[in-house]
């Protein structure tokens, strides 16, 4: 893990990743290193008031000029209903990290799942591109993302190409909303794991704490041999 420090940055990009989702581009004032699965804490000034968010790191980590934030819009929230207010780029920030435990130098199978349920394709993006671009002897990569509804699925376009470059990759979308026609599973990540074989396998969850709680309640049914949960959650 790099060491955790505390710098000034700047957001240089912002962009709709769907109807309640952005992307936000951080450029530091200096060299941020950070391997995929660590979060910043992320210090806004608003008014005079300085307001603190935890938000993980979606892009790269060969990239540490500049990195990105998947953010989801809170409505009752503090902070995120002041970013999609005002016009943030050019706006200056302050950042702590990098942190978090469940980085991907803890994934250490040849044979990796990666769930995100919501806003958590942002760091399972990040992860999922380490891996492809540095495991060699990768057996398979298993991506799964739960989302409310089609418009609502995250970086679908960027998992999708992974899929198709590396026929070790392969991506499923999971919607709860049985209303809109989509063609993807509907329903709940954890209601399609039954053709999954998770012995000798990594399994990393991100999501809210109950959503991650039953997902690997689920799957240890499946009474799975040599296998490790990595669970990233938050409320």
């Amino acid at each position: 893990m790099n060491p955790i420090k505390q710098i000034a940055g700047t957001v240089n990009k912002v962009r709709d990743l769907s109807p309640t989702a952005r992307e936000y581009t951080i450029r530091p004032d200096n060299p941020f290193p950070f391997v995929a699965g660590t979060f910043v804490n992320l210090f806004v000034t608003h008014e005079g008031e300085v307001i603190r968010r935890a938000f993980s790191i979606s892009s790269n980590d060969d990239n540490n000029l500049e990195f990105t934030l998947s953010i989801r819009l809170s409505p009752d929230g503090k902070l995120t209903p002041i970013m999609w207010s005002k016009n943030m780029i050019g706006e200056k920030v302050k950042i702590m990290g990098p942190l978090g435990l469940n980085t991907v130098d803890r994934i250490q199978s040849n044979k990796i799942f990666l769930f995100g349920f919501g806003i958590g394709a942002g760091v399972v993006k990040s992860l999922a591109e380490h891996i492809v671009n540095n495991r060699q002897e990768l057996e398979s990569l298993t991506i799964v993302t739960g989302n409310r509804s089609a418009s609502e699925i995250l970086h679908k376009d960027f998992f999708d190409n992974l899929a198709e470059k590396n026929e070790k990759v392969s991506v499923k979308y999971v919607v709860s909303d049985k209303k809109e026609p989509h063609g993807h599973p509907t329903g709940y990540i954890q209601e399609h794991i039954n053709t999954y074989d998770f012995n000798d396998s990594d399994i990393y969850i991100c999501g809210q704490s109950i959503a991650c709680v039953d997902l690997e309640e689920k799957i240890k049914l499946t009474k799975p041999r040599n296998s490790h949960f990595l669970i990233e959650d938050f409320h």
